[in-house]
């Protein structure tokens, strides 16, 4: 029962996750939010170009037809006739294509950013599987794909009767008016539809998106021992680390026992602390520290020092702040300079002496 537990997916995806998801492709996309932007950018040109492409199509379709009575209609003339209405035609449609094209990609970019990789599109054996493709049928997001589908065709219906409806004396009037007017008007009871039809997709949009997002959190939640492998892998195995750490303080230590014959003095507790001190008044604004240790490293610098006749003075207090004021290759702090010098005076006076 417990072992169930721990594998139920209840922790916030890490960002390694998070990344790694990105990389293969699953990011939160709605192709609600690219189909209303796409939408909504054809309404704006069909707002501002409108009357100039129904303008240029009109008299693209007259010209065609006019030329069409002539008595003398040859092959040549066919073509140019029919050349000239595809240039008309192309360049009314060429805004619609380039828009399509910006809008979309721009769609994309604002949802998941920059984001090239092929990997969805690899064939995976997995996606041949009957039972996971029955269960893909049955999922949440064939079920919200479902509701969406039932939502649109709800809304397109509604809002196809409503503006019917609301229009019936205008389409009543379309009767007896002219072409012109026919066209007028016609595309506007169609402008108030698509318009309508905008602003609930828009609506829609703007659920799919928030669901959409909600859903890769969902799939991305990792359990408590996904969280502890992702977080060995990252920061490396305990042990080991502990192993590395082991090492380096050893070859440090190495390093700084080797520094200890060099030293001038070395300031004892005597036993629980040990502080070796070197002093270059040619390079050396103040003593520096070269190796200092407790208990065990102590006992080990002060033998080393014995070996080599560097001088070891027994200061309990002056050794007990240094070791824990200062880091070897650190000179010593200001407050020590007097309880210092007294010292080296000492031990320089003690060699001269066995000199």
């Amino acid at each position: 029962m417990a072992e169930s537990s721990s594998e139920e997916k209840t922790e916030s995806p890490s960002q390694k996750r998070r990344d790694d998801a990105r990389k293969e492709g699953q990011v939160a996309f709605s192709r609600e939010v690219s189909a209303v932007a796409l939408l909504g950018s054809f309404l704006l040109i069909f707002y501002f170009l409108g009357p100039l492409m129904l303008g240029s199509f009109g008299d693209a379709f007259r010209n065609a037809f006019i030329n069409l009575d002539l008595s003398e209609l040859t092959l040549p003339l066919l073509i140019e006739i029919s050349n000239s209405y595809l240039r008309d035609t192309i360049v009314m449609v060429i805004p619609f294509f380039a828009t399509a094209i910006v809008v979309g990609v721009m769609a994309s970019v604002v949802q998941v950013g920059f984001n090239i990789t092929g990997k969805p599109l690899i064939p995976k054996l997995e996606k041949l599987s009957p039972l996971k493709g029955f269960g893909r049928i049955f999922s949440k997001q064939a079920f919200s794909e479902f509701l969406k589908s039932l939502f649109k065709m709800s809304v397109i219906g509604y809002i196809g009767y409503y503006t019917f409806d609301t229009s019936m004396e205008q389409i009543i009037n379309l009767i007896d008016t002219d072409s012109r007017n026919l066209f007028q008007n016609s595309g506007a009871i169609i402008g108030n539809f698509v318009f309508r039809l905008f602003l609930a997709f828009v609506i829609l949009a703007i659920f799919d998106y928030l669901f959409q997002r909600w859903d890769l959190e969902q799939k991305l939640k990792m359990s408590k021992q996904e969280v502890k492998e992702e977080h060995k892998q990252t920061e490396g195995d305990p042990t080991i680390k502990a192993r590395i750490k082991q090492v380096q303080q050893q070859l440090s230590q190495a390093r700084m026992m080797q520094e200890v014959p060099e030293s001038d003095v070395v300031i004892s507790n005597p036993t629980h602390f040990a502080i070796a001190l070197k002093y270059d008044r040619e390079y050396m604004q103040a003593p520096e520290i070269v190796a200092k240790g407790m208990d065990f490293i102590a006992l080990r610098i002060i033998e080393i020092a014995g070996e080599n006749d560097v001088a070891v003075y027994h200061h309990p207090g002056v050794a007990r702040a240094l070791y824990f004021q200062a880091e070897i290759g650190d000179t010593i702090p200001e407050e020590f300079y007097k309880a210092v010098a007294e010292i080296l005076a000492f031990v320089y006076k003690t060699k001269k002496k066995r000199k």
